[in-house]
């Protein structure tokens, strides 16, 4: 999908997001973002430059005449058919206006250019907002990371199967293989 064709859906009462590529020079207004959305537990300046060599040409900026407001900070595992969104925020300042909505489409179509299949990401099960954004993407939950982030830190594993290039009918996709690493907890217990 095309950068007009994510304006012409844009229906925030904020002009949309300019969405770009990330620089180099851009990781620490992306540590301040992570630090803003995510507290201690975000990513770190040391963590997105480690990131970023490997991985940085599959990461998203939006942006406006005023600053940097949102990104995405996007990985390929060793199955190189499998992306993940490590970390995925936009400024509260620029939140509910549409602009989630738009970096995530853009995060799919980026990840989808690289031949990847299925994309996923961790969110805290009590995040409304974001769990709600991502399943009206077409992400579905596929499991869960108990103390992820320590005790009583868990994530939900969310993923999305992408179709692939070409001929292809929504009604024929395979399940979403669920997440090797993720736990499933029922009536107290934690199973592989």
């Amino acid at each position: 999908m095309d950068e007009d064709s994510w304006r012409r859906d844009f229906v925030g009462d904020l002009p949309p997001p300019r969405l770009r590529g990330v620089k180099k020079d851009d990781l620490p207004r992306i540590a301040e973002l992570e630090k803003t959305a995510f507290g201690p537990k975000g990513l770190s300046r040391n963590g997105l430059d480690v990131m970023f060599d490997p991985s940085g040409e599959l990461w998203i900026l939006a942006e406006d005449d005023e600053g940097i407001w949102g990104y995405s900070v996007n990985l390929r595992t060793a199955d190189s058919t499998v992306g993940w969104i490590a970390g995925m925020a936009i400024h509260p300042a620029r939140q509910r206006h549409g602009w989630g909505q738009l970096l995530l489409r853009a995060t799919i179509d980026r990840l989808h250019d690289y031949d990847m299949k299925v994309i996923r990401l961790l969110v805290k099960p009590t995040n409304k907002l974001a769990r709600r954004l991502y399943e009206n993407s077409g992400f579905i939950d596929t499991g869960e990371r108990v103390d992820h982030f320590g005790p009583g830190q868990s994530r939900m594993v969310m993923s999305l199967l992408l179709p692939t290039r070409g001929d292809w009918h929504q009604e024929h996709l395979p399940e979403v293989p669920v997440d090797p690493d993720a736990f499933t907890v029922t009536d107290g217990t934690t199973s592989e």
